[in-house]
């Protein structure tokens, strides 16, 4: 987790991060980020949405809220 939240906290107030270039920057698996990603969205610390510009491949992507980015800097 302290890796996610380091990629996440490194990104600017409103950066859309995709979820392959959060599994690679935090060097976690595909299912193991989704188990980190779902809690975020639960307690309301990411938003997500998609992305449609290529409407054949639309991407899932996730914004850290400022709710989040509170939570994530304060000390565990």
């Amino acid at each position: 987790m302290r890796r996610l939240a380091g990629v996440l906290l490194a990104g600017a107030a409103e950066a859309r991060f995709y979820s392959e270039d959060l599994r690679r920057a935090a060097h976690v698996h595909s299912r193991r980020l989704y188990s980190l990603l779902t809690p975020l969205l639960e307690r309301g610390w990411l938003a997500d949405g998609w992305d449609e510009s290529s409407p054949a491949q639309a991407k899932r992507y996730y914004v850290l809220t400022d709710v989040g980015r509170r939570e994530l800097v304060k000390p565990q």
